[in-house]
């Protein structure tokens, strides 16, 4: 027998479960437990952060959730079978799609980087994209370790269920490494970022330098002092012609140490 019920029907299982189980049903507790000899209840948050309680025993399968995914996920299980087998066949179910949820990602991380890097230069639109993906990992990640906690309990109780926790270890493995992927984008992101801004500085400093030696020679002629240049007939075509030549001749050098 199955049943497929909203989370507003969870009194059905505290009083399968007893009062002790069902004050961590209340709590929201994310756990693992044996009730009798073959029967077992299991409770756990899915990625959408909705509840999920299954109450497995050997007539009978509840679930129990207002996730409509994971309600999906057990209504592809079989009515014909007891409520043990629906159990190990809602768990397949549950792990059915993960991989190729992570390759996605995965697929969506690659495009990103290829998008990032192919920019004539970095954006703020570049980070938001790499902190969007750093987020819907950490929630993957938060997921797959509960249930990598919560497989090791059940296969410490029954073996059967080591086909799940093998499952569960494999993909936690998997979003690990996305992690530690899009953690390098986001460095050499950041590397690109730096750069960018090392050669506005260069330019900024390029120009500085030009200039400086420009303030030198107006506020050296701008003194209140006789200088045999003012009576010199041709005095502003000197002032202007070493003032060319002072910038020609540092765009000469910083050009010939490649500084642009």
């Amino acid at each position: 027998m199955k049943k497929i019920l909203p989370v507003s029907e969870l009194n059905t299982i505290k009083d399968l479960a007893g009062k002790r189980f069902g004050l961590l049903l209340d709590q929201n507790r994310n756990f693992f437990t044996v009730l009798d000899d073959k029967t077992y209840l299991l409770s756990f948050h899915w990625l959408d952060e909705k509840k999920v309680v299954a109450y497995a025993a050997t007539s009978f399968f509840a679930l129990i959730t207002d996730s409509e995914a994971v309600r999906g996920y057990g209504q592809a299980v079989s009515d014909h079978a007891d409520g043990l087998l629906q159990f190990h066949q809602f768990l397949l179910e549950l792990t059915a799609n993960d991989i190729y949820r992570l390759e996605t990602l995965e697929n969506m991380i690659i495009s990103l980087e290829d998008r990032l890097f192919l920019d004539s230069s970095p954006s703020e639109r570049g980070i938001k994209d790499i902190i969007k993906v750093r987020k819907d990992l950490l929630k993957a990640k938060r997921y797959y370790e509960q249930m990598q906690f919560l497989s090791d309990e059940m296969s410490a109780v029954d073996p059967a269920f080591s086909f799940i926790d093998k499952k569960f270890d494999r993909l936690m493995e998997f979003v690990l490494h996305l992690q530690n992927y899009i953690e390098s984008v986001r460095d050499a992101y950041q590397s690109q970022i730096d750069i960018e801004q090392n050669q506005i500085m260069k330019f900024f400093t390029v120009v500085t330098t030009i200039f400086t030696p420009l303030t030198l020679i107006t506020g050296w002629y701008g003194m209140n002092f006789v200088m045999p240049e003012y009576d010199w007939s041709r005095g502003y075509a000197y002032v202007a012609g070493l003032s060319l030549a002072v910038v020609l001749g540092l765009v000469l050098l910083f050009h010939r140490k490649k500084w642009f």
